[in-house]
Formats: C-alpha cells, structure tokens, sequence
C-alpha cells in the first residue's frame, strides 16, 4: 500500500495535461495558400513532417512525466509494505489505562493483563526514527524508548487514580504535535469505562482505541456495616454497591478472621 505524506500536492497532477493542451493547440492548421515555387518540395515536406511527428510526440511524453514526476515526489509518497514494516518517522503516543478498574478479572486473566499485552506489541513495532511517550492512569505523558517502554509495562499494576480519556487524548495530542515528525499517531488502551470519558474539543491526530471486549461494570461500594455491632468471627458484613440498586449483600469472613470474601454486593 502507498500513502502521501502531502497528498494536497498530488492537486499538482492537472499541470500533467498542460503539455498536452499545448501540443494540441500547435496542431492547428493555417489555411493553405497555392505557391507554384515550392510546389516541388510538397514531397520533401511530408518526410520531413513524419520525422516531427514523432520528436513532437517524444517530447510530449517527457515533459508531461517530468511534471508528474516533480508533483508526486512533493506528495512525499511512503509505501507501507509487510515484509520491513516500513512507515514514515512516527510520533507515538500510547496511553494505558490502568485505573482500578483494570483489575477485574475476566475469564480468568486480568482486564490489565490483556491491555499490557496489546501495548507490548504496540511498542514493539516502534522503529528507531520514531519518537514514543507512555501515559499511564496519572495522565504523565513519559518520553521513553522502546526498551524503556517494555521495562514500564513490566511492572505497572491498577492505580488508585481515574484516568479522564477526553484529556489524556488532549494531553497526547499536544505532545506528538511538538515532535516535529511528519506522522502523528495516539493509540488508546482501555476498558473504557463510561466514567472515563468526557467531552471536549476533538483531537486533530489518528486516536486508535482498543478494548478487550466485555468487562464488568464498575461498582463502587456506597456503604458497609458490622453485624453485629461487636464483631466476631461468626458474624457478618453488609454492603451495598452504588449503581446496582440492589439489597445490601452479606460477606462472610473465613475462619482465623481474615479478610471477608463471597457474597454479593
């Protein structure tokens, strides 16, 4: 696949057609006027008129591929093949959300799990004339290298903090727009959490947003209580949990007192 880095200029094809306006426009005839002192070269004419034909037409080719030639190199193409992955010189910016959220298990594996393995591979495909940041759940666009990124992406875990997607995208855009490079690209990794999202002014960069699919809806606990007011190992903790609208939920804690697991909230 071949891509314009300036595709306005490929505007610049119609000057392709001016050469051939131009030739037209020298074919027309005058009228002929009878001269008896040259009739005898009318032979002698029509050779030679073969031999113009032909230049006329040859030069016809090279100035229209000439203009051609100059307008696509001015559209700066990129050609975008598998074998190489080549790509222009990339401002990347990849943001990971890892809010609390992120930590919900489905299907046996972790939402973050799932979105650190699509960031890996998106770090992966960063070439060395590309420039990449890393934002995480506190909204810090981090200047990093590929190993850099990797080493992040080792260690990162769901983070107390809620990530705004509407400014994380605004912040991104801000620092691609200053790398000077002539792609410009956000990549979004989120479970995408409808608290996450706002409004705003639209981000003038390709955003690419992934999303694992199903995830639970985030639940927050409202409220929680002791029963009874003195607590033992025999008894209970109720709770609800805002947006469910449901009863409050018992939790029963395991024998030796630990942690309270099971139950609904």
């Amino acid at each position: 696949m071949i891509a314009f880095l300036q595709p306005l200029a490929l505007l610049g094809l119609f000057a392709a057609a001016i050469p051939a306006v131009l030739h037209l426009l020298s074919r027309l005839s005058p009228p002929t006027v009878p001269f008896p002192a040259v009739r005898y070269l009318a032979e002698t004419e029509q050779r030679q008129s073969r031999r113009l034909k032909l230049r006329h037409l040859l030069l016809l080719l090279l100035r229209t591929g000439l203009i051609a030639s100059l307008v696509l190199a001015a559209a700066r193409p990129v050609a975008r093949v598998a074998v190489g992955r080549a790509h222009a010189p990339t401002a990347l910016a990849l943001v990971l959300d890892n809010s609390l959220s992120s930590g919900a298990v489905v299907g046996g594996g972790r939402v973050l799990d799932r979105l650190v393995t699509r960031a890996r591979d998106v770090v992966r495909r960063v070439a060395p004339a590309d420039r990449l940041w890393l934002m995480l759940a506190d909204g810090v666009p981090r200047p990093v290298s590929p190993d850099e990124a990797l080493g992040l992406l080792d260690s990162v875990a769901p983070s107390p903090r809620r990530l705004d997607l509407g400014r994380a995208a605004r912040t991104a855009q801000g620092v691609v727009a200053s790398a000077g490079l002539p792609d410009r690209e956000i990549v979004l990794l989120s479970d995408l959490q409808r608290s996450a999202l706002s409004g705003g002014e639209p981000v003038p960069v390709r955003v690419l947003a992934w999303t694992p699919g199903a995830v639970p809806e985030n639940s927050s606990g409202d409220s929680g209580g002791a029963e009874p007011g003195g607590w033992s190992p025999e008894g209970e903790v109720g709770g609800r949990g805002g947006g469910t609208g449901g009863a409050p939920g018992a939790l029963s804690p395991p024998p030796g007192g630990q942690s309270p697991t099971g139950g609904g909230a």
